[in-house]
């Protein structure tokens, strides 16, 4: 008998009593995607696409190269030969780029002498009205031929896009460099081929063909 009566009261006591007042609901906000959160899935799209879905689109020129067999790769030597190509690539570009720069500028200053000429001459009462007006015909036509071959030139333009494959080549060195150095500490890396095909990109896509200076 105690013991049934002990158990009936535990049953009492574990009832869950109800209660007659209406239960809140809690409203949690709508989290809208911040940019971050669309990039984010934007760019796990693109990594879960095929790639040779639109390969067929794709120029063959701006296309990965596709290797067949890696077992005999040799990552350290192909990074010290890269190296070694893009570092000549470098200097390279990047004479270019100072030469352009100086060719534009020393152009631009003998301008700017030819228009300071023709001001500074017509202040003279020494020199005869009639040279006056000659040179007043004159000096605009050479500046305007200067100006003229300035444009045809285009130094400015073309110092530009050797300063681009300047930084290109040095961002592709930067990564080269630490991969050689962690090779050499006993690191095991798998993105070498990668790191190749992504520099076969930039060079064909970002650096140009060919620039001459005229």
């Amino acid at each position: 008998m105690e013991d049934a009566s002990t158990s009936e009261t535990t049953k009492l006591i574990l009832k869950p009593e109800k209660s007659d007042a209406p239960k809140k609901t809690e409203f949690i906000p709508k989290q809208e995607k911040t940019s971050t959160d669309k990039l984010c899935q934007s760019t796990i799209v693109e990594m879960k696409a095929d790639p040779e879905k639109d390969e067929g689109n794709t120029p063959f020129l701006l296309r990965n190269c596709k290797i067949k067999d890696a077992s005999q790769f040799k990552q350290l030597e192909l990074l010290k030969l890269l190296h070694i190509k893009y570092e000549k690539e470098l200097q390279w570009w990047l004479r270019k780029a100072k030469l352009f720069k100086a060719l534009n500028l020393g152009l631009t200053i003998l301008i700017l002498l030819i228009n300071f000429a023709q001001v500074f001459l017509f202040q003279i009462p020494s020199i005869p009205q009639d040279l006056k007006h000659s040179l007043a015909t004159i000096i605009p036509v050479v500046g305007s031929l200067f100006i003229t071959i300035q444009q045809k030139l285009a130094w400015q333009a073309k110092s530009k896009k050797a300063k681009k494959s300047t930084a290109v080549y040095s961002k592709l060195l930067k990564h080269i460099e630490h991969r050689i150095e962690i090779i050499e500490h006993g690191v095991v890396i798998d993105d070498v081929i990668e790191l190749w095909n992504l520099s076969l990109l930039k060079e064909v896509e970002e650096v140009p063909a060919i620039l001459v200076t005229y």
